[in-house]
């Protein structure tokens, strides 16, 4: 174990050895990205843990060669192993398909500068816990369109509350003066197989057209990085459009960690605020240039030296809209 150790650490003094250990690092990492799947979730730590023992087992022969071969082997499997473990954590941490399309409720916190568009403010959302809701009528036939489009069978907990919804409706206050039943009927109870699967990080939409009641009335309230919400939301897993060389909305959302995308359902509830200083200082410079383009200046000129100074391509204005 001495004589390899001494091997080991002469060799690791050479720039020759450092270049091929790093490159055989590489070569494992480049080998897991050329994988057209997956392997199951366990293969990957047993390899970093195979790649462990293989280099323990190698300082324990005294041959130069064989150590070399030895590191150099576990170099590549840890590579590989690691490489894929991470993809596996990160393609783990995503909505559930049988939550799609239902109002659930979150609380987190506004993980950085939201952006201020005309539909209304989108920002990145850390959650910290989330409970199910309670499904209207219409909310009910929505997700079980969803699951009839995907081609799969509804989940335990669309079945029970279209078991719930059913049993309201046969009630004789679900109905109306002419007997039909009132689509706005009062909410199934939330489905009781546990608490909704949602990924760690969301893409938020909170809208305020004005020219619907419901959303001016719910409109949000000077948003910031750092403050905690309680809000209302409506998840989908990502989709978006992507034209030849345009903008491929699902490969952004993917690369920041934004596994799910939802619009905000109503009023939230403000909770508190943390120390954010680095969004906060971007934020009152992209709003203070915003703000002097409002006021006569040139509005595409500010938007698009907002978006150079603070990295907010949102505020460029694109001319003709």
């Amino acid at each position: 174990m001495t004589a390899a150790r001494s091997i080991l650490m002469a060799d690791a003094a050479g720039a020759w050895w450092r270049a091929a250990a790093a490159l055989s690092w590489v070569a494992g990492v480049a080998m897991q990205l050329r994988q057209p799947a997956l392997w199951p979730g366990a293969s990957y730590p047993l390899m970093v843990a195979s790649a462990l023992g293989v280099s323990l087992l190698a300082l324990r022969v005294p041959s130069r060669s064989v150590l070399r071969a030895g590191i150099g082997v576990a170099l590549v499997v840890g590579g590989f192993g690691y490489a894929g473990w991470r993809a596996d954590l990160r393609l783990a941490d995503a909505l559930a398909p049988e939550w799609e399309g239902c109002d659930v409720e979150v609380v987190g916190v506004i993980d950085e500068m939201p952006q201020v568009a005309e539909d209304g403010d989108h920002f990145a959302f850390v959650v910290e816990s989330v409970r199910a809701l309670g499904m209207g009528t219409r909310e009910l036939k929505r997700v079980q369109a969803l699951d009839a489009a995907a081609g799969r069978p509804l989940t335990v907990q669309v079945a029970a509350a279209e078991d719930a919804a059913q049993r309201a409706r046969s009630s004789p206050a679900s109905a109306d003066d002419d007997g039909e039943v009132d689509d706005a009927s009062p909410p199934v109870p939330a489905p009781s197989a546990g608490d909704p699967v949602v990924p760690t990080r969301l893409w938020l939409a909170w809208s305020r057209n004005q020219r619907d009641d419901r959303a001016v009335a719910a409109a949000p309230a000077p948003l910031r990085a750092g403050q905690r919400w309680r809000l209302p939301v409506r998840l989908r897993r990502p989709h978006g459009a992507m034209n030849p060389d345009g903008f491929d909305a699902e490969l952004w959302l993917f690369d920041q960690g934004l596994r799910a995308t939802g619009t905000v359902r109503g009023n939230g509830q403000l909770l508190g605020s943390s120390w954010a200083p680095i969004e906060n200082a971007r934020q009152w410079v992209r709003d203070r240039l915003l703000l002097s383009g409002s006021e006569g200046g040139d509005v595409a000129a500010t938007g698009a030296l907002a978006a150079l100074a603070v990295g907010d391509q949102a505020a460029i204005v694109v001319p003709g809209n």
